[in-house]
């Protein structure tokens, strides 16, 4: 019976444990993992993250650099702007589940800064 709950408990914290880590993104380009670097130190200069919150902020950074990349190979003038437009909006609620309540009105009143939007030429 002891050995019954000793492996449901290590079962129980191990899947726990690899359930909080974020998953590694990768499209196998440097650039990206630079870009979403400078990002982060960025923001950082202006939130004050944690060592955790920076690493998890810069790979959230990283899929979305993937998938911005992708939506501009894919889509041209106001449906590029559009796309990018609604991924950045989703982009800043992840945002939510990494940084503090103060981080995050900080974080959105530099986000146009650090991070444009393209501008579609009539």
């Amino acid at each position: 019976m002891k050995l019954n709950i000793t492996v449901l408990l290590l079962v129980f914290s191990l899947t726990f444990g690899f359930a909080q880590q974020y998953p590694p993104v990768s499209d196998g380009s440097p650039s990206v993992e630079k870009t979403a670097s400078d990002i982060a130190n960025a923001y950082d200069k202006e939130l004050s993250m944690t060592a955790k919150q920076k690493a998890l902020f810069k790979l959230k950074v990283e899929d979305y650099l993937i998938r911005k990349r992708k939506i501009e190979a894919q889509f041209e003038g106001r449906e590029e702007l559009a796309a990018l437009t609604e991924m950045q909006a989703q982009e800043t609620l992840d945002m939510n589940d990494i940084l503090t309540r103060i981080q995050m009105q900080v974080y959105k009143k530099v986000k146009p800064q650090i991070q444009p939007l393209k501008i579609v030429e009539q």
